[in-house]
Protein backbone atom coordinates (compact mmCIF):
# COMPACT_ATOMS: atom_id res chain seq x y z
CA UNK A 1 0.00 0.00 0.00
CA UNK A 2 1.11 3.53 -0.68
CA UNK A 3 1.18 5.25 2.71
CA UNK A 4 2.80 8.43 1.37
CA UNK A 5 -0.13 9.53 -0.81
CA UNK A 6 -3.37 7.58 -0.28
CA UNK A 7 -5.28 9.72 -2.80
CA UNK A 8 -3.03 8.48 -5.62
CA UNK A 9 -3.69 4.88 -4.58
CA UNK A 10 -7.42 5.62 -4.34
CA UNK A 11 -7.42 7.07 -7.86
CA UNK A 12 -5.56 4.02 -9.17
CA UNK A 13 -8.07 1.70 -7.48
CA UNK A 14 -11.00 3.66 -8.90
CA UNK A 15 -9.53 3.52 -12.39
CA UNK A 16 -8.99 -0.20 -12.03
CA UNK A 17 -12.55 -0.78 -10.78
CA UNK A 18 -14.11 1.41 -13.48
CA UNK A 19 -12.21 -0.53 -16.12
CA UNK A 20 -13.57 -3.74 -14.50
CA UNK A 21 -17.15 -2.42 -14.58
CA UNK A 22 -16.77 -1.35 -18.21
CA UNK A 23 -15.48 -4.81 -19.14
CA UNK A 24 -12.20 -3.40 -20.43
CA UNK A 25 -9.94 -5.84 -18.55
CA UNK A 26 -8.57 -9.17 -19.69
CA UNK A 27 -9.65 -12.39 -17.98
CA UNK A 28 -6.51 -12.47 -15.87
CA UNK A 29 -6.94 -8.87 -14.72
CA UNK A 30 -10.63 -9.43 -13.95
CA UNK A 31 -9.79 -12.57 -11.95
CA UNK A 32 -7.18 -10.61 -10.00
CA UNK A 33 -9.80 -7.97 -9.08
CA UNK A 34 -12.31 -10.67 -8.07
CA UNK A 35 -9.71 -12.33 -5.82
CA UNK A 36 -8.91 -8.99 -4.22
CA UNK A 37 -12.66 -8.34 -3.61
CA UNK A 38 -12.86 -11.66 -1.82
CA UNK A 39 -9.86 -10.78 0.38
CA UNK A 40 -10.46 -7.04 0.94
CA UNK A 41 -13.93 -5.91 2.10
CA UNK A 42 -13.08 -2.20 1.57
CA UNK A 43 -12.15 -2.96 -2.01
CA UNK A 44 -15.43 -4.80 -2.54
CA UNK A 45 -17.36 -1.94 -0.88
CA UNK A 46 -15.76 0.57 -3.23
CA UNK A 47 -16.74 -1.59 -6.22
CA UNK A 48 -20.33 -1.68 -4.94
CA UNK A 49 -20.34 2.13 -4.60
CA UNK A 50 -19.13 2.54 -8.15
CA UNK A 51 -21.64 -0.06 -9.40
CA UNK A 52 -24.52 1.84 -7.74
CA UNK A 53 -23.30 5.10 -9.30
CA UNK A 54 -23.25 3.34 -12.67
CA UNK A 55 -26.76 2.06 -12.15
CA UNK A 56 -27.98 5.54 -11.20
CA UNK A 57 -26.45 6.97 -14.34
CA UNK A 58 -28.41 4.42 -16.37
CA UNK A 59 -31.70 5.63 -14.82
CA UNK A 60 -31.15 9.24 -15.86
CA UNK A 61 -33.12 10.47 -18.83
CA UNK A 62 -31.10 11.10 -21.89
CA UNK A 63 -31.63 14.49 -23.42
CA UNK A 64 -30.61 15.71 -26.77
CA UNK A 65 -29.08 19.14 -27.21
CA UNK A 66 -31.37 21.48 -29.13
CA UNK A 67 -30.14 23.54 -32.05
CA UNK A 68 -29.88 26.77 -30.04
CA UNK A 69 -27.64 25.12 -27.47
CA UNK A 70 -25.41 23.63 -30.16
CA UNK A 71 -25.29 26.95 -32.02
CA UNK A 72 -24.41 28.98 -28.90
CA UNK A 73 -21.79 26.45 -27.84
CA UNK A 74 -20.16 26.48 -31.27
CA UNK A 75 -20.24 30.29 -31.22
CA UNK A 76 -18.56 30.35 -27.81
CA UNK A 77 -15.89 27.95 -29.04
CA UNK A 78 -15.33 30.06 -32.15
CA UNK A 79 -15.08 33.27 -30.11
CA UNK A 80 -12.66 31.59 -27.73
CA UNK A 81 -10.58 30.32 -30.66
CA UNK A 82 -10.44 33.83 -32.18
CA UNK A 83 -9.40 35.33 -28.84
CA UNK A 84 -6.77 32.63 -28.37
CA UNK A 85 -5.44 33.31 -31.88
CA UNK A 86 -5.21 37.04 -31.12
CA UNK A 87 -3.48 36.35 -27.82
CA UNK A 88 -1.03 34.02 -29.53
CA UNK A 89 -0.34 36.62 -32.22
CA UNK A 90 0.33 39.27 -29.56
CA UNK A 91 2.72 36.86 -27.80
CA UNK A 92 4.57 36.23 -31.04
CA UNK A 93 4.85 39.97 -31.77
CA UNK A 94 6.09 40.62 -28.22
CA UNK A 95 8.68 37.85 -28.48
CA UNK A 96 9.85 39.18 -31.84
CA UNK A 97 10.07 42.73 -30.48
CA UNK A 98 11.91 41.50 -27.40
CA UNK A 99 14.34 39.63 -29.63
CA UNK A 100 15.00 42.76 -31.72
CA UNK A 101 15.49 44.88 -28.60
CA UNK A 102 17.85 42.28 -27.15
CA UNK A 103 19.83 42.19 -30.40
CA UNK A 104 19.98 46.00 -30.51
CA UNK A 105 21.22 46.14 -26.91
CA UNK A 106 23.79 43.47 -27.65
CA UNK A 107 25.02 45.29 -30.77
CA UNK A 108 25.17 48.56 -28.84
CA UNK A 109 27.12 46.96 -25.99
CA UNK A 110 29.57 45.25 -28.35
CA UNK A 111 30.00 48.50 -30.30
CA UNK A 112 30.70 50.43 -27.10
CA UNK A 113 33.22 47.91 -25.83
CA UNK A 114 34.91 47.81 -29.24
CA UNK A 115 35.02 51.62 -29.43
CA UNK A 116 36.65 51.98 -26.02
CA UNK A 117 39.08 49.14 -26.68
CA UNK A 118 40.21 50.67 -29.99
CA UNK A 119 40.35 54.15 -28.48
CA UNK A 120 42.49 52.90 -25.61
CA UNK A 121 44.80 51.08 -28.01
CA UNK A 122 45.17 54.08 -30.33
CA UNK A 123 45.80 56.53 -27.49
CA UNK A 124 48.70 54.51 -26.08
CA UNK A 125 51.32 55.96 -28.50
CA UNK A 126 49.95 59.46 -27.87
CA UNK A 127 50.33 58.99 -24.12
CA UNK A 128 53.93 57.93 -24.63
CA UNK A 129 54.53 61.02 -26.76
CA UNK A 130 53.03 63.29 -24.08
CA UNK A 131 55.18 61.64 -21.40
CA UNK A 132 58.29 62.09 -23.52
CA UNK A 133 57.42 65.63 -24.64
CA UNK A 134 60.20 67.35 -22.63
CA UNK A 135 62.75 65.04 -24.24
CA UNK A 136 61.25 65.52 -27.71
CA UNK A 137 61.32 69.31 -27.37
CA UNK A 138 65.07 69.26 -26.72
CA UNK A 139 66.08 66.49 -29.09
CA UNK A 140 68.08 68.96 -31.23
CA UNK A 141 70.08 70.01 -28.17
CA UNK A 142 70.73 66.42 -27.15
CA UNK A 143 72.03 65.47 -30.59
CA UNK A 144 75.06 67.71 -30.06
CA UNK A 145 76.09 65.84 -26.91
CA UNK A 146 78.69 63.16 -27.54
CA UNK A 147 79.09 61.81 -24.04
CA UNK A 148 76.31 60.63 -21.72
CA UNK A 149 78.56 61.03 -18.69
CA UNK A 150 78.73 64.76 -19.39
CA UNK A 151 74.90 65.01 -19.32
CA UNK A 152 74.75 63.07 -16.04
CA UNK A 153 77.32 65.42 -14.51
CA UNK A 154 75.28 68.44 -15.59
CA UNK A 155 72.12 66.87 -14.14
CA UNK A 156 73.83 66.20 -10.83
CA UNK A 157 74.80 69.88 -10.63
CA UNK A 158 71.13 70.77 -11.16
CA UNK A 159 71.72 72.59 -14.39
CA UNK A 160 68.57 71.18 -15.99
CA UNK A 161 66.16 73.01 -13.73
CA UNK A 162 62.68 73.48 -15.09
CA UNK A 163 62.53 76.53 -17.27
CA UNK A 164 59.79 79.05 -16.69
CA UNK A 165 58.12 80.46 -19.78
CA UNK A 166 57.49 84.14 -19.16
CA UNK A 167 55.56 84.53 -22.40
CA UNK A 168 55.01 87.81 -24.31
Amino acid sequence: MNTENPSLESNAIDEELVAYLDGELSRDQAAKIERRMADDPKYAARLNQLQRAWDLLDTLNRTEADDDFVHSTVEMVAVHAVEEAKTQKVRIVRRRNFAWVAIAILVFAVSGVTYFAIRHRLERPNRELVQNLPLIERVDDYQNIDNLEFVKQLASENLFATEVDDGP
